[in-house]
């Protein structure tokens, strides 16, 4: 048995340097694919939440909402996790544990019983997949700021998977890992 982890203010400033290409990349996209088109989107979406009589009520909406989607992700994205380590694991959701690490700011699923490597990986990048890259792509190719909004949040906030993947990768794709209890990392096994 070998324990593989990473300290959690590690992964908060390995997150910062990962974001930044991330953020670039999508700039770089929206300037080249959606110059014209990204100030009617804002017009768009600006007047579909015009729900109220009142500017001010309607001004809160429109700053609320984005707040609301991503929040509603992060839920979304831990149970991704969850549901994917259920359909793994021989006990089902029995097996899942959800918390949220209040120093760290960090919500997390975690499985109690040992998964291969490869469903480990899985399960670490299927929130990216669901809820970052094909909103995104569909965000793209559709000129949709609403989902091009949600897949990019959603991409920064896999950026933790990432890193996990990466001692997924580093450990190698033919152990059993257990999910580590209280620290960003895994237990190989064997």
């Amino acid at each position: 048995m070998k324990e593989i982890s990473i300290d959690s203010k590690k992964v908060q400033f390995l997150g910062i340097i990962i974001s930044v290409p991330i953020v670039l990349f999508f700039l770089l996209m929206l300037h080249f694919r959606w110059n014209e088109f990204f100030t009617q989107n804002l017009k768009d979406i600006k007047a579909s939440l015009q729900v109220f009589d009142n500017k001010t009520a309607n001004t809160f909406l429109i700053l609320l909402m984005p707040n609301l989607l991503v929040c509603i992700g992060i839920i979304v994205h831990e149970f991704i996790h969850g549901f994917f380590m259920a359909l793994f694991s021989k006990r089902g959701w029995k097996a899942v544990r959800f918390g949220f690490l209040k120093k760290y700011l960090m919500p997390f699923a975690n499985c109690k019983e040992p998964l291969t490597s490869k469903k480990m990986l899985v399960v670490s990048l299927a929130p990216f997949l669901i809820l970052g890259f094909f909103p995104s792509i569909y965000g793209f190719l559709y000129e949709n700021l609403t989902f091009l909004f949600i897949g990019f949040s959603m991409t920064l906030g896999a950026v933790g998977d990432f890193i996990y993947s990466y001692l997924i990768f580093k450990a190698g794709l033919n152990h059993k890992l257990l999910d580590h209890k209280s620290k960003v990392g895994f237990i190989i096994i064997n």
